[in-house]
């Protein structure tokens, strides 16, 4: 069996704190709804591709030409399933962790 290593939390970790990033700068600059969309450079941010996967999820929306937002309802409601999806992974690994170990595999 290969060691485990962490770098996939690791990696979880580098992508939550990029998109709390850019989830931060839209709020800071106040492009949350159509009207107040702004460019990219307004907001201090570049494409890349957690950007381009958060246009496909429709968190960040284009309203034409350069100009973007931050759709928030939608942001809230996917934090929601993230933090649903986290809780119900802890408590599958906690399960299986108490069986093998009532089962003297660990």
């Amino acid at each position: 069996m290969a060691p485990v290593s962490g770098s996939g939390a690791v990696t979880a970790g580098i992508v939550a704190r990029k998109r709390r990033k850019i989830v931060r700068a839209f709020r800071k600059h106040g492009a949350t709804s159509p009207e107040t969309a702004k460019s990219l450079a307004d907001v201090g941010l570049s494409e890349g591709l957690l950007l381009h996967v958060m246009k496909l999820k429709h968190l960040i929306v284009n309203v034409g030409g350069d100009r973007f937002y931050l759709d928030t309802a939608r942001e809230r409601a996917v934090e929601r399933t993230r933090r649903v999806v986290v809780a119900v992974v802890a408590v599958v690994v906690a399960v299986i962790v108490v069986v093998l170990w009532r089962m003297g595999l660990m």
